[in-house]
């Protein structure tokens, strides 16, 4: 079945571990489409702040993950159809000074989305007036559609009808686990 060949990747549930902010203005990214990136982004260490904090090799931003060089360095040479890979600079906002150290990440800007949610099968909440999905309990894709699209134009793709939900193909996922990153974890679809 296509459907178990995907997963979900999220933050590994430890408050020592933090999310990130965005410390400048997010622009384009997040909007479904390619950013011409020339210089890093700035993000912080998102508040509240535990102080027992960890950098490790994956955080989250709302708007996607943020990811180590351990991890940059197996996912660069796939060049991932849909992916952009935009070095940031991290600060921790606790440190007053302008000069404070900043950490070098990778945000992975996903651009490729497909409107593959099977919504008659799927356990989902909307809102009854303007039909707004506001969350999903049970997740089934339409593989009819996914069929559509060659493999390498699917290895990593948001759901166009529920954008933050991110979708990494089996081999993506087993490339990621071989380098063991500290900060991730992955659900299956189903």
């Amino acid at each position: 079945m296509l459907q178990d060949e995907y997963y979900l990747i999220d933050r590994e549930n430890n408050d020592d571990y933090p999310l990130f902010s965005w410390d400048q203005r997010r622009g384009d990214y997040g909007l479904g489409r390619p950013v011409d990136s020339k210089d890093s982004i700035k993000l912080t260490i998102g508040e509240p702040i535990s102080p027992n904090f960890e950098l490790v090799d994956y955080h989250s931003l709302p708007t996607g993950p943020v990811v180590s060089k351990k991890i940059i360095d197996v996912l660069a040479p796939l060049n991932i159809y849909g992916a952009q890979l935009v070095p940031a600079k991290v600060r921790n906002p606790n440190e007053d000074t302008p000069f404070s150290e900043q950490y070098d990440y990778w945000f992975i800007h996903v651009w490729n989305r497909i409107a593959c949610l099977d919504k008659d099968k799927s356990d989902i909440e909307y809102d009854e007036v303007d039909g707004k999905i506001w969350g999903i309990e049970e997740l089934v894709l339409n593989e009819d559609i996914l069929n559509k699209f060659n493999l390498g134009k699917r290895l990593i793709f948001e759901l166009t009808e529920f954008s933050s939900v991110l979708l990494i193909h089996k081999s993506i996922k087993e490339i990621i686990d071989a380098v063991s990153p500290k900060g991730c974890r992955f659900f299956k679809a189903t």
